[in-house]
């Protein structure tokens, strides 16, 4: 039996970091650097652009594999089930969460701004009746996350209990979102710091013997250690191919691999290599001159050697402006992801840097 090998393979257009269970680390709010009246103006914002459009409030879902918009508006993320946050302009919002009964409410109360928390085995009734109860007559409410965080069975109960009085609003999240306020490009240079520690942590581990897994798994340890709610790896695999690191053998050899560490809801990305040369930087510094205001992803990585992923980046590893849809014109405070996938002797060769967008082109994080 003969088995033909590829000499060339397509390059991945994104970085597979879903882990097969979910591992989550410290969770806590630093008032320092992120005040709880940050999240707590986004949703006055959102309420605001809701109202703009004629609707009478919001309901806002997210679950443990997607709990970006939960952890946007009020520093929340669920750890095994779903979560909903219903708000009104004027009133204190609700926010729905726990997993199975109030009994980590208490904690909950620590990390999130919003006080009024409670739990319930069937959000959609106990939403309506929220919105019931705020005293005056309503007749829709914008929705974000119905059809995209949970599963089909609560979307249907929920759509069951509020019938026709829901109206999509994804769009003004994605759009708010994007627009990065300084506090939150501060939490992103931070969970960058974290995430290099952790590629230093790997690199060390391996210089003193270890092999190429359990060195990445000191990189998860350190940033968790380091205050990381979650941590990612995604690593350079044989055939342009991109692994989990669980996948990667406790061997030594050639390596590079990407980490993603969350701080405080935000994702910051670094790289470790080992036994590999530096990368060229040609290819890299070609894509991030190309990334200004008014600019397309698909202009700065045109005519580029190697292939690119770039992103935005922020409480999601992929948000607006996504590389998804490389015809969206750059913005002034984009934040984004560039990821170099550079096919190498030993396999796929990654390299990442994080930049913000402004008016003279992009630069590093602060």
């Amino acid at each position: 039996m003969t088995t033909t090998v590829p000499t060339e393979v397509q390059a991945p257009t994104f970085l597979p970091t879903m882990e097969p269970v979910l591992r989550r680390g410290r969770s806590y709010l630093d008032r320092a650097l992120l005040p709880g009246d940050e999240p707590e103006h986004r949703l006055h914002t959102l309420l605001e652009r809701a109202g703009e459009r004629g609707l009478d409030g919001v309901v806002i879902f997210g679950s443990a594999h997607l709990p970006e918009n939960l952890i946007y508006y009020a520093n929340y993320c669920p750890t095994t089930f779903h979560g909903a946050l219903v708000a009104r302009a004027g009133v204190p919002p609700v926010l729905f969460a726990g997993k199975g009964g109030a009994r980590d409410h208490p904690y909950i109360r620590t990390v999130s701004w919003v006080s009024d928390i409670r739990y319930a085995a069937a959000i959609g009734p106990a939403a309506v009746e929220v919105a019931d109860s705020w005293g005056v007559p309503w007749q829709r409410l914008g929705v974000v996350g119905l059809d995209t965080t949970l599963p089909h069975a609560v979307r249907d109960g929920i759509a069951a209990a509020f019938g026709d009085r829901l109206t999509d609003v994804d769009d003004l999240v994605i759009e708010q979102r994007r627009q990065k306020s300084p506090r939150e490009r501060a939490v992103l240079a931070a969970a960058e710091d974290v995430a290099r520690s952790a590629a230093e942590a790997a690199t060390a581990a391996y210089q003193q013997g270890a092999g190429r897994r359990s060195a990445l798994a000191a990189a998860d340890y350190a940033a968790r250690a380091g205050g990381a709610h979650d941590c990612r790896i995604s690593v350079g695999a044989p055939l342009a191919g991109v692994a989990p690191f669980s996948e990667i053998g406790d061997d030594r050899g050639p390596l590079s691999a990407v980490i993603a560490a969350e701080y405080l809801g935000y994702w910051g990305l670094a790289t470790v290599r080992l036994e590999l040369d530096p990368p060229d930087a040609g290819p890299m510094e070609q894509v991030v001159a190309g990334l200004r205001p008014g600019a397309t992803v698909a202009e700065a990585t045109a005519g580029v050697a190697d292939p690119f992923l770039v992103n935005g980046l922020g409480c999601g590893l992929v948000e607006a402006p996504a590389g998804a849809a490389p015809d969206t014109v750059l913005q002034a405070n984009d934040v984004l992801s560039v990821v170099q996938l550079h096919p190498g002797p030993h396999g796929l060769e990654l390299a990442v840097r994080t930049v913000v967008v402004d008016a003279s082109g992009a630069r590093a994080l602060p």
